[in-house]
């Protein structure tokens, strides 16, 4: 994979990984917490997934995690 492409998938994991927090988020204040209980694990599952896709990039490539992802120290 030329590192181009993982910096874009990258990029695009990161939104998805934003946008299921907002519905979770929006589940939690909007829906009972039955309800939110029965949701939330799925949600949860796949931003599980995303993140392992995210770490799978980001083992390949190293320099393209983003700063504000990177322990403290390290440039």
């Amino acid at each position: 994979m030329e590192r181009d492409i993982a910096i874009r998938i990258d990029g695009m994991v990161l939104g998805a990984l934003g946008t299921l927090e907002g519905i979770a988020h929006y589940i939690k204040n909007n829906l009972s917490d039955e309800e939110y209980s029965k949701l939330v694990k799925s949600i949860g599952q796949s931003m599980a997934g995303l993140f392992d896709l995210s770490q799978s990039l980001h083992s390949l490539f190293p320099d393209i995690v983003p700063a504000e992802l990177r322990p403290p120290g390290e440039p």
